[in-house]
Parts: C-alpha cells; sequence; structure tokens
C-alpha cells in the first residue's frame, strides 16, 4: 500500500506473500524431462532434465512486473510449447493475461483474443485431441475457444463465479471445474466441441458422436429420490443424466405460418406501414399447424426402432438423454396432479439388452419428416457387477414379455372404466326417455355386474381388499410383482417371476374374450336400443342415423 506498516499490523504481514512461491508446475506428456514451474512474482523457468538444470523463461510481455503467475500447463501435443496465464489484479489491473510459447519460454504471445475486459484468468487446459481446443478457468466462468484463442465463447450452465482450477476428465471426456466456492462443476463429454473445432457447425444441423453407455440400475432410496436419509430439503447436487446423451446442433427451424406472418407484420410497423389483414383462411390455418418437433430416434443394432427420444426445436446447441429403456407401457395420462409424493417417478418401460445402437435426428414440421445430419453409432455396456452367468438378453426379453402383457392389462383396466363411465350416463339418459322399456333399467344392473366381475377378475377383490383380507392374486398383481421386482435389476428372473407371467398370461387370455363380448356386443346394443328410444346422446354412441 505503498508505505511500510507497524509490526503490530500481524493481519497484513501474516496475509501478504513472501514471494519465490511456486504457484503452478507441468511437466511436457510427450517429452520427458522438460518441465515447467510458475512463481508469484511473475517468473516462469523452465527445466529440460527433469529438474536438474533450470534456465529463466523470457517475461511476460505486457504483463506487469512481480505479478502472479496463476497457471502453467505444458501443450499436450508438442514438446515445445507451454501456456501460461498471468494475474495483476493486486496492482489494479484486472486484465486477462494468457500467453502460449512455442519455443519453451524463450518467447511469448497472447492468446486472450477477445476475451472480456476485466476478466482474471486462473488456469488453463488443453484438449488431448485437438490441439487448438483450449479452456480457460476465469473470475466470471468458464470460457472455451476452438481456434487457440482467437476467440473465446463462454460456458453457458456454469454459474458467474471465480473457478480457481480446471481439469480434462480425459478417459471421460469431462470439463471440471473447481471454484472459490468450494464447489466443483462438471460438464460431461466436451467432446462435440472437438468437432466444433473442426468446423462441423458449417455443414448443418446434426446430431454429434455419441459416447459408449453403461448399463446398471441407477440407486433411487426410498425417501425422495436422490435424497438418502436428510429429507427432501437438503442440498443435493444433481448426478449426470443416466443412459445416452445425445447432443444435437439445429442451425435452422422452419417457422410456422404464424411465426412467419408475425416476422412480416413487424418489418410492417418497423417501416411505419400499415398491417394488412391476413385473412380467415390464413388465420384457420394458422390455429390447427402445429409447432416443429425434434425427436431423436433409438434403433437396435437390426435397425428395429426402439424409442423416441424428444429434444428441444429451438436453434443452436442442446442435449437430451435416453435412460436406456423402452417406451413405458401405462396408458397415456395428460392429466396433471395436484401432488405428487417425492418417491414417485415418471413411468418407466423395459431395460433395452446391451449391445449396439443407432440414433437418427428428426425434424417434424408442416412440411413433413426431415432427417437432419448422419445417424451416429454407440453401444451399451453392461457394467461388470453381474452375477457369472447372467444372460442379459434373456433379462431384456423377459421384461419385455411383461410390458406387453402389462401393455394389454392397462389397457383392458381403462377399456372397464369408460364401458362403466358410459354405462353412468347411459343410466342419466334413461329417465329422460319416456319412450323407453322400464326393462332397460334391469339390463343396465345385469351389466354393472357383468363389469364389476370383470373388474374383479383383473385388479382383485376391491371389497375384501377394503376389510384387510387376503384375496387371490389378480391379473393386474401377478403382472405388477413381476415388473416391480424385476424391472429394477439385470438379474435373471426367478422361476416365481416366470410362473406368475404364465399364469397372467392364461388367465388374460379368457377374460380378454369375456371383455370382448360385453364390450362389442352387450354395451352397443344398449346403447342402440336407448338410440331407438330417442334418448339424449351420452359417450361412445355413433352419430344419430338421419
Amino acid at each position: 500500500m505503498g508505505r511500510v506498516w507497524s509490526v503490530d499490523a500481524l493481519y497484513d504481514n501474516g496475509a501478504m506473500s513472501m514471494y519465490a512461491t511456486i504457484t503452478g508446475i507441468t511437466e511436457s506428456p510427450v517429452a520427458e524431462g522438460v518441465l515447467y514451474v510458475g512463481t508469484d512474482d511473475g517468473l516462469i523457468q523452465a527445466s529440460e532434465d527433469g529438474g536438474q538444470n533450470w534456465r529463466m523463461a523470457a517475461r511476460l510481455p505486457e504483463v506487469p512486473e512481480l505479478s502472479f503467475i496463476n497457471d502453467v500447463e505444458a501443450s499436450q501435443h508438442d514438446a515445445n510449447t507451454v501456456f501460461a496465464v498471468a494475474d495483476a489484479h493486486k496492482f489494479g489491473d484486472f486484465s486477462p493475461y494468457v500467453f502460449e510459447s512455442t519455443d519453451r519460454g524463450r518467447t511469448w504471445r497472447s492468446i486472450a483474443g477477445d476475451l472480456p475486459a476485466g476478466t482474471i484468468v486462473w488456469a488453463v487446459q488443453q484438449d488431448h485431441e485437438n490441439s487448438a481446443l483450449l479452456f480457460l478457468g476465469t473470475e466470471f466462468g468458464l470460457y472455451v475457444t476452438t481456434n487457440r484463442g482467437t476467440n473465446w465463447f463462454k460456458l453457458h450452465g456454469a454459474p458467474t463465479i471465480a473457478f480457481r482450477d480446471i481439469k480434462l476428465q480425459r478417459r471421460d471426456q469431462d470439463v471440471v471445474g473447481a471454484t472459490f466456492g468450494r464447489g466443483f462443476y462438471v460438464l460431461d463429454d466436451y467432446s462435440p466441441l472437438r468437432d466444433i473445432a473442426a468446423g462441423a457447425l458449417a455443414t448443418g444441423s446434426k446430431v454429434f458422436p455419441v459416447r459408449d453407455a453403461w448399463w446398471y440400475i441407477p440407486l433411487v432410496p426410498m425417501q425422495a429420490r436422490g435424497k438418502p436419509t436428510l429429507g427432501s430439503t437438503d442440498f443435493t447436487a444433481p448426478n449426470p443424466p443416466f443412459g445416452a446423451t445425445f447432443t444435437y446442433y439445429l442451425d435452422d427451424v422452419p417457422a410456422t405460418e404464424r411465426d412467419a406472418r408475425q416476422r412480416s407484420e413487424q418489418q410492417i410497423r418497423e417501416r411505419g406501414g400499415d398491417v394488412p389483414f391476413p385473412g380467415y383462411d390464413k388465420l384457420r390455418r394458422e390455429a390447427t399447424e402445429g409447432a416443429p418437433r425434434v425427436l431423436l430416434m433409438v434403433r437396435d443394432d437390426q435397425g428395429e426402432p426402439v424409442r423416441w427420444v424428444e429434444g428441444s426445436a429451438e436453434q443452436g446447441l442442446h442435449r437430451v438423454s435416453w435412460d436406456l429403456r423402452r417406451p413405458a407401457p401405462d396408458p397415456v395420462d395428460l392429466t396433471i396432479p395436484g401432488f405428487a409424493p417425492p418417491w414417485a417417478g415418471p413411468p418407466q418401460g423395459p431395460l433395452v439388452p446391451p449391445g449396439g445402437y443407432r440414433v437418427e435426428l428428426l425434424l417434424v414440421s408442416s412440411a413433413g419428416v426431415q432427417s437432419l445430419g448422419s445417424p451416429q453409432d454407440f453401444n451399451v455396456k453392461p457394467v461388470p457387477t453381474a452375477p457369472a452367468g447372467t444372460d442379459f438378453n434373456n433379462v431384456a426379453a423377459f421384461q419385455l414379455q411383461a410390458s406387453e402383457l402389462m401393455r394389454r392389462v392397462a389397457s383392458a383396466g381403462e377399456e372397464i372404466g369408460r364401458a362403466r363411465e358410459r354405462l353412468r350416463h347411459m343410466r342419466a339418459a334413461l329417465v329422460e326417455t319416456p319412450r323407453a322399456d322400464p326393462a332397460l333399467f334391469a339390463r343396465m344392473d345385469e351389466l354393472e355386474a357383468a363389469l364389476v366381475g370383470l373388474q374383479t377378475r383383473l385388479s382383485g377383490d376391491r371389497t375384501r381388499r377394503q376389510l384387510n383380507e387376503p384375496t387371490v392374486p389378480s391379473i393386474r398383481n401377478r403382472v405388477g410383482r413381476v415388473v416391480g421386482g424385476h424391472w429394477d435389476t439385470r438379474q435373471m428372473p426367478t422361476a416365481t417371476h416366470r410362473r406368475n407371467l404364465e399364469i397372467a398370461e392364461a388367465d388374460f387370455a379368457g377374460f380378454r374374450q369375456d371383455l370382448s363380448a360385453v364390450i362389442e356386443s352387450d354395451l352397443p346394443q344398449l346403447e342402440s336400443d336407448l338410440e331407438e328410444a330417442g334418448a339424449p346422446w351420452t359417450p361412445g354412441r355413433r352419430l344419430p342415423p338421419q
């Protein structure tokens, strides 16, 4: 602060650097014995014989004397190249200082490029496959360059906070950043940035190469999802998305007729003109036109469709993950519950087996379905923790068999519910139909009893359950036990699992015939009789004849 302080100013004395402190050290990964160290007094030293002898590197150009060398990193590709970042904020200079030397520190050039002024740089890393791809940890977040420092781009998603150090997890292609707030942030699989550095964005929309996915069952605690024992309000950072992660780029998205009209009208308004009325036909088309949708089609190694995964249809880079499962067999339910318990998750389908898969990027719009870019192949690999002799294909095939039966059983349950709702409306309509035969009341009672009996066969005896009495396992109960007991494991199905499915399939075959007779014959006949008597319309009835 421009003067010498009292010996009693212990805070000042204790907080000040003593200098001659090594702040960073790096060894060349391509040339054994080539070492560099940076120090807190603005100097960089180099050794080419494993530290036996050292020489002072050239001073960093235009960096204030006694600045802090925050990081030095030897190149992953060239034995003569090294990167350095300096920090002069203690002198009131917050400029970003980032440098590269291609002659082992004898000369330096700035690669700060277009980094924002006032951005202190703390750490630098170079990709091990593309030498032009560099990452920076700065006072205000993470930055990346795809052209060796000419242009820098902020990595969105990371907080605007000081990243004091960064490392590249080279096996899994992850960026790991450590913040001054004692937090860690991870960008999983940054490999698409290599393709971007190679000019991938110039070739249009595409899905990038997909990292192989590990096949296992994620641990879900019994309490809230992701909350082991501390309740639902403690802070827990999210895990990476499970399964296969797809990264894709949209360079253009077709505009809907409404969007195109509104953009045109905006230009007219900006010119001070009058906006014409578009016409009712155009407005009707706009009202029925759907927005563009992006779907990623996953196929197995035989080319069979496995799963649609829907992604964002906005222009730019996006990511979406597939949970390595087929679609859920549950009936479609578009209602939004007012409350969902924290342990309840969305419906899930059966696991696919490990093996080779392919993903294709598709754009669905009013112009049709368009395939974007080239499909990408990837593998689903089992984590090697399964019991010896486990046949993963057998596991997945059994889950698929259970899924198909569950889909048909659930559909039958919905059909019974819909039939009973139709019958409820017919009862109300019958009272409003004086010309109807009063015998219809008894026929409705008989049909209601038949539907209740079918529901009992399918889902169990509700009356006994209400009294906490044991019941004979129903069709749905047997299938549910298989799904609940096997779909969250990679193990072979037990003999009980297989026997439950056999019994359920046999019982369901007879049940399906009886249900069809009621829904396709008895119920329509009752509706027809009501129509002949002049009853008001009820759900399920066909359009009355002229």
